[in-house]
C-alpha cells in the first residue's frame, strides 16, 4: 500500500477515535448535570438541564468547529453595539481557543469543557438579545411584571441554531428588533463616535443666560451643542461669538425637548447640569435603555400603545410605527406607575371609580379621621360588598385599612377621578389608562403625579383610534354615550398590546436621542446590574408537553456520523 495512503488511513483513525472519545467525555461530563446549579471548568452554567438535553439530542456528539468558532466570535464582538461585554459570553474562552490553535489543539478533556461553554456562550447570546441579561423581577419585584423565558422555547432556537449551515445569518432571521429598538442602537454608535471624538465641553457656573446676554460662556455652549448636533454645522457665524444670539436659543429650545426640560431657551441651573452629564454617562444610559426594550421586545406585534413614564407620553404604534401621541401623567414617587406588558381589552365609558386599597389606606381613612367631611367633599359613596349604599356616619373610620368592610364608589360625572373614560387590561397592580378632570396639570413639563394610574391627555381620540371604526365610534358617539352619565362598556374587536415602560433615553429614526429624567432613580441599579459579569437566565420550566418538545429537539438530530457541526 502506498505510503501516502497508509498515512491518510492513519490520520482519519486519530480523528475517529478522538471523536469517539469526545462523544464519551460528553455523556460523562453533562449527563450529571440535569440541575440549575451545574458548572464546567469553575463557570455556573446558564442551564444545565438545557445543555444536557441539547447534546443528548446529539447523541453526545460535539456542537462546535473551526467554522462556528469564528462565527460565534464575529457575533460577540458585534454584541458591543446592544451594549454588552463581551465577558458576558465567555469572549475570552472564545478568543484563548482561536489564540491556542483552535479546537482540535486541544486535548480532549478540555476540547468537551470548550464544547460545552461555547455552547453556554451562545445560550446566553441567544436568551440575552432576545429576553435581557437583567431579570427585571429580580430587580424590581413589586413594580415589574414579566414571564421567564421558555427553557422549552430557547432548547429549540438553540438546536435550530447549531443546526444552521450558518450561524450569523440563523441569528440575523431569528432576532428582530422593533424599531424603537434599532433607533436606540443607533443612537448608542453616534454617542460612541463622539466620545471617540472627544466629547463636549463643560459649560462653567455663572449667571442664568438669556436671549441677547454677552458672556465669556456662550462659546463653551455653542460647542456643547454643536457636538449633538442641536446646533447646526451650517448655522451662520455670529457676528459677536459672545452673545447668545437666536441662533443659538433656538439650539439650546432643541436641546430642552430633549431632554424633558421647560423649553424656554433660558439656560439656569437645570439646563446646565443636563450639558455637563458627560458623554460616558449618557453611553451607560442609553445602554440601560436598550436592556429595557429587550424586555418587551420579544415577539412585539406591529400594533401596540406604548406608555413612556419618563417621557410623560402614550404613543399608538400601527405597523411597528409611532402613529399618534399624547401627553400622559404618571405615578409619583412613592407610588411609582408599574412596568409590564399586557393586552388592552375593553374600553369603560362614564366609569365608576373603587378607591383602591392604597389610596383608602394613606389619604382617605386618616383624611375622614379629622374632617367627616371629606368624602362628600368628593363625591364618595360607601357601601357593601353587594353594592348596597351605607351611610357614613354608620363606619367605624378608626378602623385600619386591611380590615375596612366596605368599598367606596364615586359614581360617573364629570369629576370623577377617572374622568369619562378608562381603558382596561386586567392585571395584579390594578392600574390602567384613563381620561381625568384635572386637565390644567398637562400643562407641567413634569407630570409624575398621579397614584399609580396614566392619566391620557386626549383619551377620547385614543378611544377612536383603538377602534378603529370612525362609521361607529366617532367623537360624537362617545359624547352622546358621556351625555347619558350611564356606564357603557365597550370591547376592541381585536385586543392590543399594552407596554408601559420606563425609558429614560429613546431615539428617533436618525439616531437623534431624547434623554428623560430619572424620576424613579432607576437607572444606577440597572446599570449595576447589566455590568455585573455574566448572568444566568431565568427560565420557566419545560412546557407541560415533554413528548411534543422532545420531538421538536429531536427533529435536529443530526443523521449517522456526520463530521462536527455539519448539520
Amino acid at each position: 500500500m502506498p505510503v501516502l495512503r497508509l498515512g491518510v488511513l492513519w490520520l482519519a483513525a486519530c480523528l475517529w477515535s478522538g471523536l469517539v472519545q469526545a462523544d464519551d467525555l460528553l455523556r460523562a461530563r453533562l449527563a450529571p448535570l440535569d440541575d440549575e446549579q451545574a458548572a464546567v471548568a469553575g463557570v455556573t452554567l446558564a442551564s444545565g438541564p438545557l445543555l444536557a438535553d441539547l447534546y443528548r439530542a446529539r447523541d453526545w456528539r460535539p456542537a462546535w468547529d473551526a467554522a462556528r468558532l469564528a462565527a460565534l466570535r464575529r457575533l460577540l464582538l458585534a454584541s458591543r453595539g446592544d451594549g454588552f461585554h463581551r465577558g458576558d459570553f465567555h469572549f475570552r474562552v472564545v478568543d484563548a481557543i482561536l489564540g491556542g490553535g483552535g479546537l482540535e489543539a486541544l486535548p480532549p478533556e478540555h476540547r468537551v469543557e470548550a464544547d460545552i461553554l461555547l455552547s453556554d456562550s451562545l445560550v446566553r447570546y441567544l436568551h440575552h438579545h432576545r429576553f435581557g441579561k437583567v431579570d427585571p423581577v429580580a430587580l424590581d419585584p413589586r413594580g415589574t411584571q414579566f414571564e421567564p423565558a421558555s427553557s422549552t422555547a430557547l432548547a429549540q432556537a438553540l438546536v435550530a441554531a447549531l443546526a444552521a449551515d450558518d450561524l450569523e445569518a440563523y441569528i440575523a432571521r431569528e432576532i428582530r428588533w422593533p424599531g424603537f429598538y434599532r433607533d436606540l442602537r443607533a443612537g448608542l454608535e453616534r454617542y460612541r463616535a463622539i466620545a471617540a471624538a472627544g466629547g463636549w465641553p463643560t459649560v462653567p457656573e455663572g449667571p442664568t443666560l438669556r436671549l441677547d446676554a454677552q458672556d465669556a460662556r456662550v462659546p463653551a455652549v455653542r460647542a456643547r451643542l454643536l457636538a449633538t448636533g442641536d446646533y447646526s454645522t451650517e448655522a451662520p457665524l455670529p457676528e459677536d461669538p459672545l452673545v447668545y444670539d437666536r441662533v443659538l436659543h433656538a439650539a439650546v429650545e432643541r436641546f430642552q425637548a430633549r431632554h424633558g426640560l421647560a423649553v424656554d431657551g433660558v439656560i439656569g441651573p437645570q439646563t446646565r447640569a443636563a450639558m455637563n452629564v458627560d458623554v460616558a454617562q449618557r453611553i451607560d444610559q442609553i445602554r440601560v435603555n436598550l436592556e429595557r426594550m429587550r424586555w418587551f421586545a420579544h415577539d412585539l406585534p406591529a400594533d401596540f400603545v406604548l406608555v413612556n413614564i419618563p417621557a410623560y407620553r402614550v404613543d399608538l404604534y400601527r405597523d411597528g410605527a409611532p402613529r399618534w401621541s399624547t401627553r400622559a401623567i404618571v405615578g409619583r414617587p412613592g407610588r411609582e406607575t408599574p412596568v409590564f406588558r399586557d393586552r388592552l381589552a375593553y374600553l369603560e365609558v362614564n366609569p365608576t371609580w373603587t378607591v383602591p386599597p392604597t389610596i383608602l389606606a394613606e389619604d382617605i381613612l386618616p383624611n375622614m379621621r379629622v374632617d367627616r367631611g371629606y368624602l362628600a367633599e368628593r363625591g364618595l359613596q360607601v357601601v357593601d360588598y353587594r353594592g348596597n349604599r351605607i351611610r357614613p356616619e354608620r363606619v367605624d373610620w378608626d378602623q385600619p385599612a386591611a380590615s375596612f368592610p366596605y368599598l367606596l364608589r364615586q359614581p360617573p360625572s364629570d369629576d370623577n377621578a377617572l374622568g369619562r373614560i378608562k381603558f382596561m387590561f386586567p392585571n395584579q397592580f390594578a392600574v390602567y389608562l384613563h381620561d381625568t378632570p384635572q386637565r390644567a396639570l398637562f400643562a407641567r413639563p413634569q407630570r409624575a403625579l398621579s397614584s399609580g394610574c396614566v392619566r391620557v391627555e386626549d383619551p377620547l381620540r385614543l378611544a377612536e383610534l383603538l377602534l378603529d371604526d370612525p362609521q361607529r365610534w366617532d367623537r360624537a358617539a362617545f359624547e352622546e354615550i358621556i351625555a347619558s352619565d350611564r356606564t357603557r362598556v365597550v370591547r376592541l374587536e381585536r385586543p392590543l398590546a399594552v407596554l408601559l415602560a420606563y425609558w429614560t433615553a429613546e431615539a428617533d429614526g436618525d439616531g437623534q436621542i431624547a434623554f428623560r429624567p430619572d424620576i424613579y432613580g432607576r437607572d444606577a441599579a440597572l446599570l449595576e446590574a447589566l455590568d455585573g459579569g455574566p448572568a444566568r437566565p431565568r427560565l420557566a420550566p419545560p412546557a407541560e408537553e415533554p413528548a411534543a418538545a422532545a420531538q421538536t429537539v429531536d427533529a435536529a438530530r443530526l443523521d449517522g456520523r456526520r463530521p462536527v457541526g455539519a448539520g
